[in-house]
């Protein structure tokens, strides 16, 4: 039964605070004017080290560049973003690759359409189905890969939920076997998380801004499914899971405001070598020491 005893607390307090955080979900945020069509996107710089982001999707660039941006920033990467489909709607497809050259322009990532054979979907079953088909666009991949030469390379985890991510991660291992030589791979998370993340990076709001700046390049995306609203929640919620799931429960997670989860692990050019090392990199340390040999 509720109790009679009086309260210094009161639900006020409560109901403002969820009002107001549920009238930001509805703040709309600027859409840009229609494209008149797609930039020339530029091309990486292989002079500097490279993180190449295999995407399943035009917008996982955003979604999971948290890393990339800040590797770019302070660290001297450039980033080459491999757009690994254009999405499964053939009529959105010009239309997507368009979205898809503003968004970069925004994070300053070089883009590639690595053009993949008949543009077929990346899920496992084609592996299994229509391995000849599946071996032509690993080759394809490998071959951006000896064209950028990376240092790292970032796909989804193998348990992240969409057909079409957890497909662009077994190419990406097909690939990288391939290709031979060795890299970091970092693992990302969406649509499912990972197990056993070992790296937190906190993402100052600066950094979330410009992401959200990139995200809303793919209007059409946006304008269907509001998911742009969402991502300042899921980057903050992700500081309180990465807290937990990356040093152990019930340890303090850092008091971050923002912050992404990503697996770190060494492609040692023929197989993967779990990583025992863990870490959270706050926005002023550096997060090239995480990549070093």
């Amino acid at each position: 039964m509720p109790s009679d005893a009086p309260s210094d607390v009161s639900s006020d307090d409560f109901d403002a605070y969820v009002e107001a955080f549920q009238a930001l979900l509805h703040r709309p945020l600027p859409l840009p004017a229609e494209y008149d069509g797609p930039l020339t996107p530029r091309h990486v710089d292989s002079s500097r080290p490279v993180i190449a982001i295999v995407s399943p999707h035009p917008d996982d660039e955003c979604i999971v560049g948290g890393l990339p941006l800040r590797l770019r920033r302070e660290a001297g990467y450039d980033v080459l973003n491999i757009a690994a489909t254009l999405g499964s709607n053939v009529e959105r497809r010009d239309e997507r690759w368009t979205e898809l050259t503003h968004a970069c322009n925004v994070l300053d990532f070089a883009t590639v359409d690595p053009h993949f054979v008949d543009r077929l979907p990346l899920h496992c079953k084609r592996r299994e189905s229509e391995p000849d088909s599946w071996r032509r666009d690993v080759a394809r991949l490998a071959e951006v890969f000896a064209e950028c030469g990376p240092a790292i390379v970032m796909c989804p985890h193998a348990e992240d939920g969409s057909a079409s991510h957890i497909g662009t991660h077994a190419l990406t291992l097909d690939a990288l076997a391939v290709y031979g030589k060795p890299v970091w791979f970092v693992q990302s998370e969406f649509w499912g998380t990972m197990p056993s993340p070992n790296l937190l990076v906190e993402l100052s709001p600066a950094d979330v801004a410009i992401l959200l700046r990139a995200l809303v390049c793919h209007r059409k995306e946006v304008e269907r499914n509001p998911y742009h609203l969402r991502l300042t929640s899921w980057l903050a919620d992700s500081v309180r899971r990465g807290g937990e799931t990356v040093f152990g429960a019930g340890l303090e997670p850092p008091s971050y405001d923002f912050g992404a989860v990503y697996r770190v692990d060494r492609w040692n050019g023929h197989r993967l070598e779990p990583s025992d090392r863990r870490g959270a990199v706050a926005a002023h340390e550096s997060l090239s020491t995480f990549f070093e040999i």
